[in-house]
Order: structure tokens, then C-alpha cells, then sequence
């Protein structure tokens, strides 16, 4: 169930604030974490011609993603026993066989030298060329996938390391300094970059990590802490564990040391202590979670 408010403002920040407080209004008491928000710019702000004609608000779109509430059950009339067939032996298939292999679906890119240069995938693919050369990335191929008020650029080549950066933030701030250089022009064009399926590989193994701790939580009745993390990640995160039962997760911290607990639902396990009977658990809000130094933020990516 998806949600979606609309904010303007004089500046692309007022525009954020404005859909954030009124998304926030409109979900009223459903329950939902502020870092699951994402934000889409629709329209960028525009100052008037001599001070009169023309010019436009900055327009920004909010939404989350709500999970869907449960369906009644339907009674279904009993279907007739029919009458048993003749059971035929299925063939047995070959164990050395190799699984099938899941159906993905191919991007259509074209090279970015056949993108007009006028357009606005070509202005961000001229920027980011500048960019990369600045950054002595060379021999650096780039393809394009063109969608509607938006472009997907891959790269591919040597020394790439040096874009994508710590956890990805250089990639992510490049992304969008190429996307304002495409809009310059009236309307939102949206550019994403993505390296060697970087992105798809983070996700990944930012699943597999939280599913991980998860099982620890649920096994040892403690809470773990998780390294800092941005936006992007902590989604992730909390998206996998919206998944696993008898796990919750939310954030702490302010800033960039924001980051992910993930915690047993009721709160950790009771423990005796001096022979004595078990205490009540503390809840997990009263008390600080235990940090978890020595967990990586996330699996080795090649």
C-alpha cells in the first residue's frame, strides 16, 4: 500500500519539509518509521522573469510503502471428491543436472556516443565524462537505458573503485550533482548510476546481514546494534526485517551515526541472577542496546 503527499516550496528544502509534515499528517496512527520516507522531486524552483513573469514553486513528492492489511479469509464451498485416478510414475529426474536458472530481465542500453549531446541524458553523460577524467578514470565505457524523465547510466572499466567510495557515498554524490546538471530545462529528469551492479550487490548483502543478526536475536534474546548507516541502507535493513518473525528493528543516533537495532519483539530475555528468580526484562526502549563494534556493515562485495 503505497502513500504519497506533495510539498512546495521556494527552495527544493522547503519543498522536502512540507511533503515530509504532510505525509507524516496523513498517516495518522499508522505505525511506520520516518527513515522509510523517500522523496521525488517533480518540478525545481524557478525565479520570475524581471522580477514578474513566469517562474514556479519547487514541487516534491513523499511517499512510503505501507504493508497491505491482512485479508478476511474467504469460506470456499467444499469441492466433490473425485474419483482417484490412476497414479502414473513421475520421471525421476537426473541429480547431476544443473538447477534452472532464474529468468532476469536484460536492460536495453545503447552506448552513450549515440545519445545526442543537446539532450538530457547527453548533458549528464557530458558531465560525468568531465568528472571522471578529473578523477583519472579512463578508458571508462558508459552505457545508457532512457526511460520516461529519466536515465540510467552503467559504467564499466578499470579504477572504478575511486567513484563508488566509502559505502557507496561518492557514487551516491555523484549521482546527484549529474542528475541537477540534466535539469536544467523545465521538469525533473532523474539520472541513476550504477557500477558493475554495485547497487544490486549491496542490497544483497545488506539482506543477508540483517537476516543474520536477526537469527542471533532471536536465538540469544538480545538486541545488536548495527554500524552507522545512511538512509538508503537503513531501509534495506529495515525492509528485511520486516520479514522475519520475532524481530523489530528502528533507528538511533542523529546525523550521520544514525543507525539500525534490531531487537526481540517483548523485549530481551530474562535472566536469573544469584539463584534468584527471573526479573522482569527490561524493556528495550528504557535502556541503551548493546553495540555490536565487530559486526561489518555488510559482506565482502567483489
Amino acid at each position: 500500500m503505497l502513500k504519497e503527499q506533495t510539498g512546495y516550496g521556494s527552495t527544493i528544502e522547503e519543498a522536502y519539509e512540507e511533503a515530509k509534515t504532510n505525509l507524516i499528517l496523513s498517516l495518522g496512527a499508522e505505525k511506520f518509521s520516518e527513515d522509510d520516507i523517500q522523496f521525488d522531486i517533480i518540478e525545481m524552483p524557478k525565479k520570475k522573469t524581471l522580477g514578474i513573469f513566469g517562474g514556479c514553486k519547487a514541487q516534491v513528492k513523499a511517499f512510503i510503502e505501507l504493508p497491505d492489511a491482512p485479508k478476511p479469509k474467504a469460506n470456499k464451498p467444499k469441492k466433490e471428491k473425485k474419483a482417484d485416478k490412476p497414479k502414473t510414475a513421475k520421471p525421476v529426474k537426473n541429480e547431476t543436472e544443473a538447477p534452472e536458472k532464474a529468468v532476469t530481465e536484460e536492460i536495453a542500453t545503447v552506448p552513450a556516443d549515440q545519445i545526442p549531446a543537446d539532450s538530457r541524458a547527453g548533458k549528464a553523460i557530458a558531465y560525468l565524462k568531465n568528472i571522471l577524467i578529473n578523477l583519472g578514470c579512463e578508458n571508462i565505457e558508459i552505457k545508457v537505458a532512457e526511460k520516461e524523465n529519466g536515465a540510467a547510466l552503467y559504467l564499466s572499466g578499470d579504477g572504478l573503485g575511486v567513484v563508488i567510495g566509502h559505502r557507496g557515498e561518492t557514487l551516491d554524490a555523484l549521482q546527484y550533482l549529474t542528475s541537477l546538471s540534466a535539469n536544467s530545462a523545465s521538469g525533473y529528469y532523474k539520472v541513476t548510476i550504477n557500477i558493475g551492479n554495485y547497487r544490486e550487490r549491496r542490497e544483497q548483502a545488506l539482506t543477508s546481514l540483517a537476516r543474520r543478526i536477526s537469527n542471533q536475536v532471536i536465538r540469544n534474546g538480545r538486541s545488536r546494534t548495527l554500524e552507522p548507516m545512511n538512509p538508503y541502507e537503513r531501509r534495506i535493513i529495515h525492509t528485511a526485517v520486516q520479514d522475519i518473525e520475532g524481530v523489530t528493528s528502528n533507528s538511533i543516533g542523529e546525523g550521520s551515526g544514525r543507525r539500525v537495532v534490531i531487537s526481540p519483539v517483548g523485549g530481551n530475555r530474562p535472566t536469573r541472577k544469584n539463584g534468584q528468580s527471573k526479573k522482569t526484562a527490561t524493556p528495550v526502549e528504557a535502556r541503551e542496546p548493546k553495540k555490536d563494534s565487530e559486526i561489518p556493515l555488510y559482506g565482502k562485495i567483489n
